[in-house]
């Protein structure tokens, strides 16, 4: 618990936290948030005969405004308090997940990517500089000896690192997976309307992959590879997805975007900005608190403070947050 805090001091205090710059239509903006890709960017623990690494890919300045569009002033600024945040400035982390096991390498989600020049959306230059790519080679991990990555749904922090400025694929030996749901979704020109933003990282992180090595899972429960089953939790996207990892008897639940803060624990009323459905998203968040807290999972949260491990509890009829490692 020493070292979690120690963890969430550094979040608060030494990630540099800018102005965004939000894109016409969207809610999504990024902040010119630049940080040193060090040992405080990389989480590391053994889970059954899994090796676990999660990735600090990126920091990201939310509004609080756009996280809790319904909680009532009383609540947001008791809340903002107790997580030491402003109403202007909830810092939150991209991450990435890589498992080891068996001769394999899964790379969960791709982080927000890395660009060497600006990007220009309607208009505006944005920089994309996430720094995975260079925590993998710190860890020894070339981007030819990933076997798999699996996309939970296909918002930007979470595709952006699939192909490079040249178009090629940055993990050129692996197997993507998603779901059908999501993959059929964003390639209707309903999704691509909705803002620039969507259209650029769908049409450069997504669209190329159907002509490279792609497997589309279907239903719920779905067998991703031995001991990772895809759970559909949607309501954020169409086909979003969480991951239920199982080795040894252990048991670790990758929530992805299922919740976007603790407060989204606490508080399973309050919608965000960023979920496409609110009534599926909180049925989502129900399910996805039932199974870690029936099955005693460690849960992996991809907007929570880093590395976003924790565990879920019950107290009477309300659900509580606890980061934890262990």
């Amino acid at each position: 618990m020493k070292n979690t805090m120690q963890r969430r001091k550094f979040i608060r205090s030494s990630a540099a936290i800018f102005t965004a710059l939000p894109f016409a239509g969207s809610p999504f903006g990024f902040a010119n948030n630049f940080f040193l890709a060090d040992e405080l960017s990389v989480f590391k623990f053994r889970f059954g005969k899994i090796s676990c690494t999660i990735f600090r890919d990126f920091v990201f300045k939310y509004l609080a405004k756009d996280f809790f569009t319904n909680a009532t002033e009383p609540e947001l600024s008791q809340l903002l308090v107790k997580y030491r945040a402003t109403p202007d400035s909830i810092p939150s982390p991209f991450i990435a997940l890589l498992l080891e096991f068996d001769n394999k390498k899964v790379l969960i989600d791709t982080g927000a990517g890395y660009s060497e020049k600006e990007v220009i959306i309607n208009g505006r230059p944005i920089p994309f500089k996430g720094v995975l790519q260079e925590l993998l080679l710190k860890q020894g991990i070339k981007k030819d000896e990933i076997t798999h990555v699996i996309l939970t749904h296909f918002h930007p922090d979470h595709i952006g690192g699939i192909f490079d400025d040249n178009a090629k694929l940055i993990y050129p030996n692996a197997q993507f997976i998603t779901h059908e749901d999501e993959w059929n979704y964003w390639s209707t020109e309903q999704a691509l309307s909705r803002s620039a933003v969507f259209r650029y990282f769908i049409e450069k992180n997504v669209q190329g992959l159907k002509y490279h090595n792609l497997k589309l899972i279907t239903g719920d429960f779905a067998e991703v590879l031995p001991g990772i089953t895809a759970i559909k939790a949607e309501g954020h996207t169409q086909g979003h997805i969480g991951l239920a990892i199982e080795s040894k008897k252990k048991k670790l639940l990758y929530i992805s975007d299922t919740f976007l803060h603790p407060g989204h624990v606490e508080h399973l009323d309050w919608e965000t900005s960023y979920d496409s459905d609110h009534e599926k998203a909180k049925q989502s968040r129900i399910k996805m608190l039932e199974l870690a807290h029936q099955e005693n999972m460690l849960v992996n949260a991809f907007h929570f403070d880093f590395p976003g491990l924790g565990r879920i509890d019950k107290l009477k009829n309300s659900w509580v947050w606890n980061y934890s490692n262990e």
